[in-house]
Parts: structure tokens; C-alpha cells; sequence
């Protein structure tokens, strides 16, 4: 057992964490000096470090366990119907409420890029098998559903730094206080529902690609605001999901055994 692979199943979360911002930060600036399509490849960052790390951990049965969540959408039409229904509705609001602040009546911007809008949305299951479908249940064998959501969200809204780095994108360097609170809020929610769904992939990817869709057609034309107004309605979500469930966000003691049992190596 060479030393990289000792530590590596000594200390998986941080082995994960560092391949997958690795494996996408040194994509980003082929962005702009090659393709836009490295952009694209670098959201399975995620998936390929938890993929990785995984079967050195816990050989191929951990790999098919965890691939098999990420087809695992028998959940119930209830959080189908939450996983798309909540971003569209916080988009929604997020629109109400900028026209309100201005003064102006409601109005939503054409979207620039729709089909790429669609493909991102598509793409971002790369993501979630790694931040769901790994770091989230090992990181709740350690600690309560809401400081895992704190910590995941966090080390989740920092991976998307190196987007400064595209013309244009520059506040997501100089916005980042409010993107991190954004991103966090949201994390409570995907914990929420991964709670309660067994830990399902699938309904991950799906609320992940509700909200940048629904965010990127009920756009009102100010990334920034956008950011600011949709922060707000996310944290008064999660707040209000905390009160109603407690710090474990309706984590069950067998969903708990379950992500105990998903984050042990395989002997």
C-alpha cells in the first residue's frame, strides 16, 4: 500500500474534497483560451473524485452503491413535485420582489443562452454525485445534518471561485459573501431532501437543475441582485425547515445507519 492510497483511506473526505476542486479548478482556464466545453467537463470534477476515492476505499461494490443512487428516483411525486416546484417558486419570488424594490412593473430578461441553460442543467449531476452522493453522508457520520449542510455548503460555494477567472464573471470573486450565503441555504435544502429521500442522487441533480434553470429564465437582468434576492428567500427556507425539523433536517436513525453504513470502507 503506497503512501497516497494509505492516506487516501485513512482520510477520504479530504482526499475528495481535494480532487474534486483539482480535477475542476485546472479546467477552467482552458474556458477561455480553448473552449467553453472545458467549463462543462469540469463539473464532473465532483463525480470523478468521488468516484475515485471510493473504489480505493471501498472497492467496486462502493462504486455501484454509490452509481445506484444516482438512479434512484423512486422517491414519491411529493419530492418530485418539491425538487422542481421550489425552485421555480423561489425564482418566482425572487422576480416579484425586484420589481417591488425598484418600483417597476414585473419583468423577466430574455435569457442569453437558453440551450446552454439546459445543458448546465443537465451537466450538474457530475456535481451531485459527489456532494451528495459522497461528502454529504460521511460528513453526516460526523456531525448533525445542519453543520454537515454548513460545511459542505461552504467548501460547495468556494469550488466555484475560479469562475472569476471568465470575461465577465467576475463577481463571483467580488460577490462571493452573498454567493456563499446562497449556496449555504441552499445546501440546508438539498440535505433536507436527501434526508428524506434515502440519500437519492437523482432527486439531488434534480432540484440542482431546477434552480439554475429556473433561475437562468426568470432572470431579472442583475446577476448580483439576483444573487442578493434569491440568498434572502433561500435562508428564510431553510430556516423555516430547520425550526420545523431540527438541527438533523428529518434525518431518520435508519437514514442515519444507512449513511454510517455508505461511508465505511468495505473490508
Amino acid at each position: 500500500m503506497n503512501t497516497i492510497t494509505s492516506f487516501i483511506k485513512h482520510h477520504p473526505l479530504v482526499a475528495y474534497f481535494v480532487l474534486a476542486y483539482a480535477l475542476a479548478w485546472t479546467l477552467i482556464p482552458l474556458v477561455t483560451s480553448v473552449s467553453v466545453a472545458f467549463g462543462l467537463l469540469a463539473l464532473f470534477g465532483p463525480a470523478i473524485a468521488s468516484i475515485g476515492v471510493t473504489g480505493i476505499v471501498e472497492g467496486r461494490s462502493g462504486v455501484k452503491q454509490l452509481l445506484r443512487r444516482a438512479v434512484q428516483w423512486r422517491v414519491g411525486l411529493k419530492r418530485i413535485a418539491i425538487a422542481v416546484g421550489l425552485p421555480v417558486l423561489i425564482s418566482a419570488t425572487v422576480v416579484v420582489l425586484n420589481a417591488a424594490l425598484l418600483g417597476k412593473p414585473i419583468a423577466i430578461v430574455p435569457n442569453e443562452a437558453p440551450v446552454l441553460t439546459l445543458i448546465i442543467g443537465l451537466l450538474v449531476v457530475g456535481e451531485e454525485i459527489g456532494w451528495r452522493g459522497f461528502a454529504l453522508p460521511r460528513l453526516q457520520t460526523r456531525f448533525n445534518s445542519l453543520t454537515a449542510s454548513l460545511i459542505l455548503g461552504g467548501l460547495w460555494a468556494a469550488w466555484h471561485l475560479p469562475n472569476a477567472l471568465i470575461p465577465g464573471l467576475g463577481y463571483y470573486l467580488t460577490a462571493f459573501p452573498v454567493f456563499l450565503v446562497y449556496v449555504v441555504s441552499m445546501t440546508v435544502l438539498f440535505t433536507w431532501l436527501a434526508n428524506r429521500t434515502r440519500g437519492s442522487v437523482w432527486l439531488a441533480w434534480l432540484f440542482h437543475a431546477a434552480i439554475n434553470v429556473s433561475a437562468g429564465f426568470l432572470f431579472i437582468g442583475d446577476n448580483l441582485r439576483q444573487w442578493w434576492l434569491s440568498a434572502g428567500v433561500f435562508t428564510l427556507a431553510a430556516l423555516i425547515i430547520v425550526i420545523v425539523n431540527g438541527p438533523n433536517l428529518a434525518r431518520t436513525p435508519t437514514a442515519h445507519i444507512e449513511s454510517t453504513r455508505a461511508a465505511q470502507p468495505v473490508s
